[in-house]
């Protein structure tokens, strides 16, 4: 089964997402992180797709939503609000990696009526000083343009080593465009690599604002979210389990996606569990 492609108008962007179909299930609404879109979380939602309504959204900038003239924490979750309200959704289990996990969490201490369960992965309000250099070193040497697929596998091996080759060539296949001479570019809005990276510690109010039972997900080998902040994380949601995965950095669902939609499972069956694992 493949996503069916729809568009919703909101603030006044076209906003492109995946509808995994199963309307009648719990809805599961995916954000992906900073200059990701949608896709990536295919392999994911191909295992969930009969028990949940997958909904993966390419925020704005990214993918085939629109570019916009702001991209911040309040622009992003303000479309969540449009998509969502839109679609009717509620009760529904939302997923964020990264930046998509910061709006995830706003969007969860605004909406508490409307989020049933929360997921946050590998991100919180202290991002570790060796991820951001590494994040600036790789846009700084990030190709404007690449001359064939080969070589963006390559250049994405290179950058997430642990991906698999199927994973990579997923994210080949959606994550590019060809400009006017046929050459590969990333579809994502180049003023992106502007945004600031920087540790958004004005999260922690937002944190303990969230009532649902909330699972934190940490790679074990993470240069953005260290052990003792997710741990600190974990301990302010009142309903929280932590869960560390081996093998992955901080791009869990591609780098260890065995294991990530294990411990999601576990989660989501698992009640109201509050316990630490």
């Amino acid at each position: 089964m493949q996503p069916e492609d729809k568009f919703i108008r909101a603030n006044g962007l076209s906003l492109h997402y995946l509808d995994w179909g199963q309307p009648d299930a719990v809805p599961m609404v995916l954000l992906h992180g900073l200059c990701g879109n949608a896709h990536y979380w295919d392999f994911f939602t191909l295992k969930t797709r009969q028990d949940y309504y997958g909904l993966a959204l390419d925020q704005r900038g990214h993918g085939d939503s629109s570019w916009a003239e702001s991209y911040g924490p309040k622009d992003y979750v303000l479309d969540l609000e449009a998509f969502t309200a839109k679609l009717g959704l509620s009760n529904m289990v939302l997923i964020g990696h990264s930046m998509g996990g910061i709006n995830a969490i706003i969007y969860t201490a605004r909406h508490p009526d409307q989020v049933g369960r929360l997921v946050i992965v590998d991100i919180g309000p202290e991002i570790a000083s060796t991820g951001i250099e590494r994040m600036e070193r790789e846009r700084a040497s990030e190709p404007v343009t690449f001359e064939s697929e080969e070589e963006a596998v390559e250049y994405l091996r290179k950058i997430q080593p642990r991906h698999s080759d199927a994973f990579i060539q997923h994210e080949v296949r959606y994550a590019f465009k060809r400009d006017e001479a046929g050459r590969l570019m990333f579809k994502y809005d180049k003023a992106l690599r502007k945004t600031e990276l920087r540790s958004p510690e004005w999260l922690w109010e937002y944190l303990g604002q969230v009532i649902c039972p909330t699972l934190v997900l940490r790679g074990s080998e993470s240069d953005i979210l260290l052990a003792d902040v997710a741990q600190r994380v974990s301990s302010t949601l009142p309903l929280s389990s932590l869960v560390e995965i081996a093998g992955a950095g901080h791009s869990i669902p591609g780098d260890n996606p065995q294991a990530f939609e294990a411990a999601v499972s576990r989660f989501l069956s698992a009640g109201s569990d509050s316990s630490r694992a």
